[in-house]
């Protein structure tokens, strides 16, 4: 069987799958505790800091309603001193009645139903806050994969150019002629060099010219040395004066095409600097553009999310405008 995908690429493909969910579902998750979800749903809706305000008033009324339940008693208790003329004595408990035995039930109503109403809020609330979080924690590069978005990479400066890289740039026969130079004005420098042969042998004959005994030891150890030059001393100064000059010839030369190559490579630098400069300008200009793009997409999510109205739903809407009634009532009094 041919593979189509290789399992690197299966894995991409899920991935790219599943961020483009995730993107999705930070607009569409548990929209059920939001208004406008539908034409045909008529519950109301509220700010989250309305549900929040009408969740702390329910809980008050939780604990009232607790406290007068933990507090039942159904018994009436009397206390007597011996001798007292008083049948029963004095009451120090008063139980409830008979027809205050369905108090009961309104109250445990009364709790469930603050209850389910703070249920409702503090996880629409909640959902509300996590969905937020949830764009926040959408990083740049997830954002720009579900959106088929390219990122900029940061443009790499090329290795420094050197001499080395513009003469790789000569033609077979400027290289020849560099290469030839540089050999030419090494060898001529090499023999006329003062502490090369050439010219120590040049010095001797000059100095045997002036001097051409000397001798050594003394008495019948004496030694007479005679020296005489074998070549005639203008033609060793005509072919050192040649060698000097084939030799600046040499150097000359090989210094014009340096100094071409050096102007060669200072405009080469200047263009490598200019390029990387222009890739550089480019590459902030992308990156601000599309973190620009980014951060806006990312504000209207959480603006809209922020948006939302908590809807009450039908089986709340007697508790919501009880309290709704009881927190306007506090607000007139206070």
């Amino acid at each position: 069987m041919i593979e189509i995908f290789s399992n690197g690429d299966i894995l991409l493909i899920l991935r790219y799958v599943t961020i483009i969910f995730i993107i999705m579902e930070l607009i569409n998750r548990d929209m059920t505790f939001f208004a406008n979800v539908g034409a045909d749903k008529n519950e109301r809706g509220i700010t989250s800091t309305a549900a929040t305000h009408l969740s702390e008033l329910a809980t008050e009324i939780i604990a009232g309603c607790k406290a007068k339940l933990e507090s039942a008693s159904f018994v009436n208790g009397f206390v007597d001193i011996v001798g007292s003329a008083n049948d029963k004595g004095k009451q120090v408990e008063i139980g409830y009645a008979t027809h205050q035995l369905a108090e009961f039930n309104t109250l445990v109503a009364r709790v469930g139903e603050m209850h389910s109403f703070c249920a409702w809020m503090r996880e629409a609330v909640k959902t509300k806050e996590r969905m937020m979080d949830e764009v926040s924690d959408v990083t740049l590069d997830d954002w720009a994969e579900a959106n088929n978005i390219v990122l900029p990479k940061m443009p790499v400066r090329e290795d420094e150019l050197t001499e080395q890289n513009i003469i790789q740039t000569l033609s077979v026969a400027e290289r020849c002629e560099y290469y030839s130079l540089e050999a030419k004005a090494a060898a001529y420098g090499k023999f006329i060099h003062p502490d090369e042969p050439f010219s120590i042998a040049r010095r001797r004959l000059q100095e045997i010219m002036s001097k051409p005994i000397t001798t050594q030891g003394e008495g019948s150890s004496l030694l007479i040395y005679r020296y005489e030059n074998s070549v005639d001393e203008e033609d060793v100064e005509k072919v050192y004066l040649q060698l000097q000059s084939e030799h600046r010839d040499a150097e000359k030369r090989l210094n014009q095409i340096k100094t071409s190559i050096k102007k060669k490579l200072n405009i080469a630098k200047a263009e490598q600097t200019e390029a990387y400069k222009n890739k550089l300008d480019s590459y902030q200009s992308e990156s601000q553009k599309i973190n620009a793009d980014f951060s806006s997409w990312q504000r209207r999510e959480i603006e809209q999310i922020s948006s939302l109205k908590i809807i009450v739903p039908n089986d709340l809407q007697s508790t919501f405008d009880y309290l709704s009634a009881l927190d306007e009532k506090k607000t007139q009094t206070e």
